[in-house]
């Protein structure tokens, strides 16, 4: 099941679907959209080789901070490595898929780490203690503190023609979520089943 086609994400009338099959169906746009606040962080994901499990994310003055890489061998998994070559993330696709975050997530299973809410609306990631929900809001994908009594989006994930958009606050850097968010926009826009 993919992962935002749960509660309808995946559907929206009049909208062509998502070239990545897993993110809303937004119009598709040839610019970044406004950031989220004046001084937060942008962080794209392109140069696709054939699919976002292939990929380069840049950040700031067009610095490259991470490439994606998948091994199509068996089993198929695919790593996160900063500008370092250092592994920030691995995900192995079969027989279930599993993942390990850098400092963030110790080896388990997808489905458990961006786990699905009981009424099926968004998806639940805890790093550090606290949990944080995946919901679709106003076309992206919004990332907010999730026992909070006024919840602030701190990151969101958008779609552009060529490549998909990473939009962090710096509270939501200071959290040190960048590289989940990084680990779950890839997740969320690659197609593959977590369910």
């Amino acid at each position: 099941m993919n992962p935002f086609t749960a509660g309808g994400w995946g559907t929206s009338s009049g909208n062509p679907p998502s070239i990545f099959g897993a993110l809303p169906s937004v119009p598709v746009s040839s610019s970044a959209p406004r950031s989220i606040q004046a001084d937060s962080v942008q962080y794209k994901l392109t140069n696709f080789n054939t699919t976002v499990l292939n990929c380069t994310v840049v950040g700031p003055q067009n610095h490259v901070v991470y490439r994606v890489v998948t091994n199509s061998g068996a089993p198929s998994s695919t790593m996160w490595k900063d500008n370092e070559s250092r592994n920030v993330g691995m995900v192995t696709w079969q027989p279930n898929a599993t993942l390990e975050v850098r400092g963030v997530a110790s080896r388990q299973r997808v489905r458990d780490w961006l786990r699905l809410s009981s009424d099926q609306s968004k998806r639940i990631m805890q790093i550090g203690g606290v949990q944080y929900a995946w919901s679709p809001i106003e076309g992206f994908i919004c990332l907010y503190k999730l026992q909070s009594t006024a919840p602030r989006v701190l990151a969101r994930i958008a779609r552009l023609q060529s490549s998909i958009l990473l939009d962090m606050t710096p509270e939501a850097m200071q959290l040190g979520l960048l590289e989940p968010c990084v680990v779950a926009t890839v997740i969320f826009t690659c197609g593959h089943n977590i369910d």
